[in-house]
């Protein structure tokens, strides 16, 4: 009999190769996605931060329209002869001229200075363009927390509309959980009397300083 001279086959480790291709596969699918989400999220983030820039905007500008409609005063927390569910926000509405977006709307989560507030007039106030009228506003679930940055908005709570954020020179102040936060990328969005908006740390408005400090931008004086 003539001897077999065939090779034996060489079995190809098929399956091997496949796990490995596809633990590769998931490798890579996990680098792009840990690169790309974050990106995604921060871009998310931007725009939302950019919307409510405008929206402080529209409200900066109905703010200095009313006073210029009324004698240089002040839109009142709750307008005298309105109904007792009338604010601030819903008497600015006739004002908003930005893309037809009603103030108070816009206003969902912006509150106004309680300082500011309690000031009758425009031409009261020293420094407009140094003063804050608006901004970013929440309930803080650290009240007792001395650096502004550091205020943590509770995650339940749903934005309000005509809210007050309150000052050191409040009576509430160590007591009432209504401050401004640092809500878009670690800046809040104010409003200042001059009409007009930026985007800054809450530091930099000054709760840290009492009435009457140069850098407390929360005082009228």
């Amino acid at each position: 009999m003539a001897p077999n001279l065939r090779q034996p086959r060489v079995r190809r480790s098929v399956h091997a190769f496949s796990l490995i291709e596809l633990l590769v596969v998931i490798l890579l699918v996990g680098v792009i996605a840990a690169i790309v989400l974050p990106a995604l999220a921060k871009s998310r983030q931007k725009a939302m931060a950019a919307e409510s820039l405008a929206n402080s905007r529209a409200i900066g500008a109905a703010f200095k329209q009313y006073a210029n409609d009324h004698d240089g005063a002040l839109v009142p927390v709750n307008p005298v002869g309105k109904n007792a569910k009338a604010n601030w926000a819903q008497e600015l509405d006739q004002y908003d001229q930005a893309n037809h977006r009603p103030a108070a709307a816009a206003a969902a989560g912006i509150g106004y200075n309680r300082r500011l507030s309690q000031v009758r007039r425009l031409d009261a106030i020293a420094q407009p363009a140094r003063t804050v009228a608006f901004g970013d506003t929440g309930q803080i679930v650290n009240p007792e927390e001395r650096n502004p940055d550091r205020w943590r908005e509770e995650p339940s709570a749903k934005p309000q509309v005509a809210r007050l954020f309150e000052t050191p020179a409040s009576n509430e102040w160590k007591t009432s959980r209504n401050r401004m936060v640092n809500r878009h990328l670690g800046r809040a969005n104010v409003v200042f009397a001059d009409g007009s908006a930026a985007r800054m740390p809450v530091s930099r408005v000054g709760f840290q300083f009492e009435a009457g400090h140069a850098r407390a931008l929360w005082d009228s004086q």
